[in-house]
């Protein structure tokens, strides 16, 4: 009798293994295919010329380099899914119970440096490759060192805690900067100069005429540093929920909220420029051209829908199976979406670019193996114990 039930137990837990790992596959190739279609209308938004007719009927061509305008229609969607889910989720948690563990001043700083991280990486998609961007962006440690560094000068240290709303005292046991860091932000660093400047010496190659302008390189490294700060902000909210009971079983829904907050902040300060625009700019004009042309209002469209949906999977994904999984996951994406954006977009890549770009993924590749080896101590000592 005892063997049949173990045999039925056995056979239950290799179903329900199948069964999981089927749908975390499901769950990967959906978050696949969402953002690297997102990615494609992204770059294709900001690099295509749109044909357009003036008052005159005389033919023009406009390029999009309206950052405001995507965003607020992306946020606008993110709003509205991030709120019925995190609705959803609280009722089934904790029922009728209020529960608010993050202060409207925390939401207010992560809401501001998320849309400075979204809307710079936006504006710096405008003066660089998509290829350049998604490798600088590749690496947040460097940020992350930088902050690292700021943190042991008494001034900014200070600077930071007010900056960040942070009350709690310093920790004896601070975070060190490893070597590997090291080495990869200086891979990282390489590849995108040697990647940038080996397109500037091609003369021949059209599409790379504005691969790499200094303002380019200094919109997205504000961009890092907003990324440092706001992971370094969430790391202390995060810490602040798992320390009081109160919050049990928030952090499976935590990532809604950011959701919810990051597309609040996104639609408010987006909006408040195209108003100022509308007032004292040309995006009545925009909007005209916008509506008039189908083409572009397809790919702006598209670019909401899939990076909208991209990013809810995303979320699901990191509730369900945890941002060790989820950072490898989107380290393949990286590598699919260069070469994606190479192929759809035919770019002739030199010797030294190919070069760079194998920099680029062996870092990545670096990253997976890395976080990879972080889970295997824990994997065997479950091992042991059963």
């Amino acid at each position: 009798m005892k063997d049949k039930k173990e045999k039925k137990i056995e056979q239950e837990n290799n179903n329900n293994l199948n069964e999981s790992s089927l749908t975390k596959m499901i769950y990967i190739i959906l978050l696949y295919v969402f953002y690297l279609f997102g990615g494609l209308f992204n770059e294709k938004l900001t690099k295509t010329y749109y044909e357009y007719k003036d008052n005159e009927n005389n033919i023009k061509t406009l390029r999009f380099k309206y950052p405001s305008i995507s965003l607020c229609t992306l946020s606008i969607l993110s709003f509205s899914i991030s709120t019925y889910m995190l609705k959803k989720m609280k009722k089934a948690i904790y029922k009728e119970q209020i529960i608010n563990p993050i202060s409207f001043h925390d939401k207010s700083i992560i809401g501001v440096l998320y849309t400075i991280s979204t809307f710079t990486s936006q504006i710096a998609l405008i003066y660089l490759d998509f290829i350049v961007k998604t490798i600088g962006k590749s690496c947040k440690s460097a940020s992350i060192m930088f902050i690292y560094y700021l943190n042991t000068i008494p001034f900014c240290n200070q600077l930071l805690k007010k900056l960040l709303n942070n009350n709690e005292k310093d920790s004896k046991e601070k975070d060190k900067i490893h070597k590997k860091d090291v080495i990869k932000v200086i891979m990282t660093t390489a590849s995108v100069i040697l990647f940038n400047l080996s397109s500037g010496s091609d003369k021949k190659n059209k599409n790379n005429n504005d691969n790499f302008t200094s303002l380019g390189i200094f919109i997205l490294l504000i961009s890092l540093f907003s990324d440092g700060l706001l992971s370094l902000k969430e790391k202390m909210i995060e810490g602040n929920i798992k320390s009081n009971d109160k919050y049990f079983g928030y952090e499976k829904i935590i990532c809604w909220e950011y959701m919810q907050i990051f597309s609040f902040f996104t639609f408010f300060f987006g909006f408040i420029q195209i108003v100022s625009n509308v007032l004292f700019g040309d995006y009545i004009q925009i909007f005209k051209i916008i509506l008039s042309n189908k083409l572009l209002l397809k790919d702006l469209l598209s670019y909401a829908f899939f990076d909208v949906f991209g990013q809810s999977i995303l979320f699901i994904f990191l509730g369900k199976y945890g941002p060790l999984a989820l950072s490898m996951v989107t380290s393949v994406r990286k590598i699919l979406s260069i070469s994606i954006s190479i192929l759809y977009f035919g770019k002739s890549i030199s010797f030294p670019q190919s070069i760079s770009l194998f920099l680029a993924t062996s870092i990545i590749f670096w990253e997976i193996l890395d976080k990879g080896s972080k889970n295997r101590p824990k994997e065997i000592k479950e091992k042991k114990t059963e």
